[in-house]
C-alpha cells in the first residue's frame, strides 16, 4: 500500500517548492480562522449572551459563503492562474481576522464569517487544482503532504488560540492569528508567483485521453451534470461534511458538556491535528492505491466517530474519539480533489473543484446550524449524533457506486 515507486518520488522531489508554499499557505491562511472557531463560541456566548445557534451560525455564514466563492475562484484560477488566485483568497482571511477587533453585534460577526468563507475555500480549492495540474502519478500524496499544513495548524492553532484568547482577549487574540499571513504566506506566495510555473487548464503537458470532452467550461459542466456520477460525487461529498464539520465547529462545546476542562480540550484538539498531519498522508496514499473503495473506509470512521460522541466523558472513549476523528477527518479532507480527477481528469478542474468544494462548503455550513438547532430545541446532541451515523452510510454507498475511469485506465485496468 505505501510503496513509493521512482516516478512518485521524482515528481515530489522536482516539486518541493510547491509542496513547501502550499503547506505555508494552508497552515496560515486557512488553519488559523479554521480551529480558532470553536474557542471564540463560548466567549460571544459569554459576552453577548447569544445562543449557541447563534454563535455557531458564524461558521455557517463562512460556509455559504465558501459555497459560492468556491465556483468563482475555480474558474477566476481556471482564467488567470493559481498564484494570484491564491494570494487574493488568503489576504482576504488577512482582513477578516483584523476585522474581529471590531464585532460589536451579529452583523459585523457575520461578515467576518462571509470574508472567512471567500478566504478558505477559495484557497483550499486553489491548492487542489495546483497539486492537481502538478502531479500525475503523486497526487493524492502530494496533496496529502500539502494538507500537512491544516494538520499542523490544527495541532498549533487550538493551544496558540486559547493562550491568546486566555491572554489578549478574543478580538485581539483573533487580530493576532493573522500575523502569518502577512509575515510569511504572502512572500512566500509573492516568490512562488515570480519565479515558479504551474501548468494552466489549456497548456496541460499530461496526455489527453487523461481528460473528458468538452469544448468549455460551461458546455463541459453540463456534460457532467448529465451523468450521474457527478451527483453521485455531490451527495457524497455534501452529506459527510455535514457530520464533519459539525463535528469540528461543536467539539470543544461537546468536550464542555461531557466535563473535559478547558486546557484537556484545547489538548485534545490539538492531537487530532498532530495525528490528522499523519492521516492525510495515509489518506492521500490509500487513495492513490484503491480510489473511491479506500474513500469509502474513511467515510464509515465517521460514524463511528458520531457514535464515540455520546460517551466523551469516559477517558478511554475520549482517546480513542481523538484517534479515529483524525483519520476521518483526513479522508474528508482530500475527497474531491483526488476522486474529482480519478473520475473526470484535469479539463477545466479549476470549475470542477469548485462546483465540489461547492457541495462540501453547503454541507459544512448545513452541519454546525443543524446540530446547534438540535441541541438548542431538545437540550442535547444526542439526537443530532445518532443523524450523523447515518449520513456517512449514504455517502458510502453513492462513492461505491462511482467509477473512477480516469484513474484505471492510468493503470490499465478495465474492471473493478
Amino acid at each position: 500500500m505505501f510503496r513509493v515507486d521512482s516516478a512518485l518520488s521524482g515528481e515530489l522531489r522536482e516539486n518541493w517548492r510547491i509542496l513547501v508554499i502550499a503547506f505555508a499557505v494552508l497552515f496560515f491562511g486557512f488553519s488559523a480562522p479554521a480551529y480558532a472557531l470553536p474557542f471564540l463560541y463560548p466567549e460571544v456566548i459569554a459576552e453577548f449572551g447569544w445562543t449557541r445557534e447563534q454563535a455557531t451560525l458564524l461558521a455557517s455564514a463562512k460556509y455559504l459563503t465558501g459555497a459560492v466563492a468556491s465556483i468563482l475562484v475555480g474558474r477566476f484560477l481556471d482564467l488567470t492562474g493559481v498564484w494570484i488566485a491564491l494570494l487574493l483568497s488568503i489576504m482576504v482571511g488577512g482582513l477578516a481576522l483584523v476585522g474581529f477587533l471590531f464585532i460589536g453585534d451579529l452583523t459585523t460577526y457575520y461578515i467576518a464569517g462571509v470574508m472567512l468563507g471567500i478566504a478558505g475555500p477559495g484557497a483550499m480549492v486553489t491548492v487542489f487544482v495546483m497539486m492537481a495540474r502538478t502531479f500525475r502519478e503523486a497526487q493524492g500524496t502530494a496533496t496529502g503532504i500539502a494538507l500537512l499544513g491544516t494538520g499542523l495548524g490544527g495541532v498549533v492553532m487550538p493551544l496558540l488560540t486559547a493562550a491568546l484568547i486566555g491572554t489578549v482577549g478574543w478580538r485581539a487574540g483573533m487580530a493576532l492569528l493573522s500575523l502569518g499571513i502577512w509575515l510569511i504566506a504572502v512572500p512566500l506566495l509573492i516568490y512562488g508567483m515570480r519565479t515558479i510555473a504551474v501548468a494552466s487548464a489549456g497548456d496541460h503537458e499530461w496526455n489527453a485521453s487523461d481528460e473528458p470532452a468538452g469544448s468549455g467550461p460551461a458546455a463541459y459542466i453540463g456534460d457532467l451534470m448529465r451523468g450521474h456520477t457527478f451527483w453521485l460525487l455531490s451527495i457524497a461529498f455534501f452529506l459527510v461534511t455535514i457530520v464533519d464539520q459539525a463535528l469540528v465547529q461543536h467539539q470543544v462545546l461537546m468536550f464542555n458538556d461531557a466535563g473535559v476542562s478547558p486546557e484537556m480540550a484545547a489538548l485534545g484538539v490539538s492531537l487530532i491535528g498532530l495525528l490528522s498531519m499523519a492521516g492525510r498522508i495515509v489518506a492521500g496514499t490509500v487513495l492513490d492505491r484503491y480510489s473511491n473503495r479506500g474513500l469509502a473506509l474513511f467515510y464509515l470512521l465517521l460514524t463511528v466517530v458520531a457514535f464515540l460522541c455520546l460517551f466523551l466523558a469516559n477517558p478511554a472513549v475520549f482517546a480513542l474519539f481523538i484517534v479515529l476523528r483524525a483519520l476521518a477527518h483526513s479522508g474528508v479532507m482530500i475527497d474531491g480533489p483526488v476522486l474529482g480527477r480519478h473520475c473526470f481528469g484535469v479539463r477545466h478542474l479549476g470549475v470542477l473543484l469548485g462546483l465540489f468544494t461547492a457541495m462540501a462548503n453547503i454541507g459544512s455550513a448545513t452541519g454546525p446550524w443543524l446540530m446547534a438547532r438540535l441541541f438548542d430545541r431538545l437540550g442535547s446532541y444526542d439526537e443530532a449524533l445518532m443523524l450523523f451515523m447515518l449520513l456517512p452510510v449514504v455517502s458510502v454507498v453513492a462513492i461505491l457506486i462511482v467509477k473512477p475511469g480516469v484513474w484505471l485506465q492510468q493503470r490499465g485496468l478495465t474492471m473493478r
